[in-house]
């Protein structure tokens, strides 16, 4: 046993010297390697780290964001700049309307992305081959950057032509009342995207034109209306390999190698995002299967639609669609039969799908994985895809747009959802934020006289202002200054007594009208039941006191607009 215990003893010793041999022996290596990767790493962190923790605001300290963003330029270190970038960014859609902006919200230009961009295009440090050997530190040029990063779209003229019945009552002298039908027609011009020049590809835009006919009842018979216009059949990338015109761009400044490219192309994604996740969540919602089929398998609302005023910039974006809160990889399914007009990467969109339905279109973004392609017919409830976090997407989840002849609507109106329910509750009217609202629409009403109008309207009914404002986008898209009627519609915007055209309804003032439409509105309200909404009441058949519409497309638009108005007004 003692010198079974000795060979032991002996061993471990010789085990112990040997390890502290190659310890000795490595150590010099080993110091120096940990060296170079801790350079490595703080070189890294300096020019890349360092600066998107200050454009991303994770930097508490104004002067520390700054200073890191700065790090290594030759730049003044002027705290101005992070709002010059915003603001410069912000002109990616400058002279474009209202409509025109909803086209081409997936385009839109980050500034956070922006000011990275303009950093790393102007570090001669990232590329192997300079055009200019004899730079040597960052030269910031956002005005140049901008031009070159910049969505640029062509348009195409269009117009919607609505020919419509309405019923028009004439009493003679003697008291007789007769009803007959007369025809309005109106023409509506519009722009449409025909093609989106960007960074991550161009997209081409091909449309059908199309006639949908509503049937409604009078006291002259059946009144019918249709509508035709230009609808989107498929959107189609014209480049085969996505961010190809970026590359070009990374070429240009001498980026000549494919690995370089990679690694700045996914550096840059992380900087993107849409805002969503940003608005604010719906708690309890249980949505109803009726028209359309839940879109994922789960129902939590981290964002709502409506427009949301940024708190500092005081600039209104619409949240076009809800986001619904979903694990990478969930089932997403085809809300309503239709064929798939797109199914590709688009901007801060990420990997999106758009079904186009009748009369209606769908839209899924920040998708994971594609279950169907452009062209493919598909039926209500059948996968299409896989949530996923792609694209402006600040965390997974399905972002879901719902959108009627082209105007976004909030999908949850179509699941048993709808907004504030006191519309016989007077608020006042937040003038300077719809005037600025109003005027992106270049609407009619975007005046203080008007709107002051419409406010002691509502005040003198004891009902929401906003909701005035809402049938006015209902009934005539909120009377945009394009349209060649439009100083006369602006008179009679609600539409009553049937028509601004003619009848009585075409003698009456602006001021006149709202009070009608206010009146009208707290006539329709009485003995609502506690099961039909506010605003679904003012359209139903079975109300006695009438109807102010008819059709299930007034009442999902006025709900629609009325949350997205009820947003601005709290």
């Amino acid at each position: 046993m003692d010198i079974e215990k000795l060979l032991k003893q002996g061993g471990k010793l010789l085990l112990d010297k040997a390890i502290k041999a190659i310890l000795k022996a490595i150590l010099p290596y080993a110091i120096t390697i940990g060296g170079i990767a801790l350079l490595l790493f703080l070189v890294y962190f300096m020019i890349f780290e360092l600066p998107k923790q200050s454009v991303m605001g994770t930097i508490d300290s104004v002067k520390e964001r700054t200073s890191g963003f700065f790090y290594g330029t030759k730049e003044s270190k002027d705290e101005q700049l992070f709002d010059d970038y915003q603001k410069i960014a912000d002109r990616w859609h400058e002279e474009l309307t209202a409509e025109q902006e909803v086209q081409v919200q997936s385009y839109a230009l980050n500034w956070q992305w922006l000011a990275q961009v303009d950093r790393s295009l102007n570090d001669p440090s990232f590329f192997n081959t300079f055009l200019d050997e004899n730079v040597k530190e960052v030269v910031l040029k956002p005005e140049k950057t901008f031009e070159e990063v910049r969505p640029k779209f062509t348009w195409k003229n269009s117009e919607i032509i609505t020919v419509k019945e309405v019923c028009l009552r004439n009493e003679d002298e003697e008291g007789e009342v007769t009803y007959e039908k007369s025809t309005v027609t109106e023409s509506q011009p519009v722009l449409l995207l025909k093609k989106a020049e960007t960074i991550q590809n161009d997209y081409l835009y091909t449309y059908v034109s199309e006639t949908t006919t509503e049937t409604s009842s009078s006291a002259c018979g059946e009144l019918t209306t249709t509508i035709t216009q230009d609808k989107l059949q498929r959107i189609e990338p014209m480049f085969s390999e996505d961010w190809e015109p970026l590359r070009e761009i990374l070429l240009a400044h001498g980026a000549k190698r494919v690995e370089d490219q990679d690694f700045l192309l996914e550096y840059w994604l992380s900087y993107l995002s849409d805002g969503d996740g940003e608005g604010n969540s719906l708690i309890g919602f249980s949505p109803v299967v009726g028209e359309l089929v839940w879109p994922t398998e789960g129902s939590k609302i981290t964002s709502t639609f409506g427009s949301r005023v940024h708190p500092i910039t005081g600039i209104i974006k619409l949240h076009a669609g809800v986001d619904i809160g979903v694990p990478v990889g969930t089932p997403v399914y085809a809300a309503k039969s239709g064929k798939v007009i797109f199914a590709d990467y688009m901007g801060n969109a990420g990997n999106a799908i758009m079904i186009q339905h009748d009369g209606m279109e769908t839209r899924y973004y920040h998708l994971n994985k594609f279950k169907v392609e452009s062209g493919q017919e598909v039926e209500a409830g059948e996968e299409i895809a896989e949530s996923g976090n792609t694209g402006g997407s600040t965390g997974p989840h399905l972002h879901f747009e719902v959108r009627v002849n082209g105007d976004p609507v909030n999908p949850l109106v179509y699941f048993g959802y709808e907004g504030s329910s006191d519309i016989l509750a007077y608020r006042p009217l937040d003038i300077p934020v719809l005037l600025e609202w109003l005027g992106k629409k270049d609407s009619m009403l975007a005046t203080q006289e008007i709107l002051t109008m419409i406010d002691n309207a509502a005040k003198g009914q004891g009902i929401d202002p906003y909701l005035l404002i809402a049938i006015t986008g209902a009934e005539q898209s909120f009377v945009p200054k394009s349209n060649k009627y439009a100083d006369k519609i602006v008179k009679n915007p609600w539409n009553v007594f049937g028509s601004w055209k003619e009848g009585k309804g075409a003698d009456l003032t602006t001021k006149e009208a709202a009070v009608i439409a206010a009146k009208t509105i707290v006539k329709l309200s009485k003995g609502k039941p506690s099961t039909v909404g506010p605003i679904a009441w003012l359209s139903d058949p079975d109300n006695p006191s009438g109807v102010y519409a008819t059709g299930s497309n007034w009442v999902k638009n006025v709900t629609s607009i009325y949350q997205q108005l009820s947003d601005l007004g709290n």
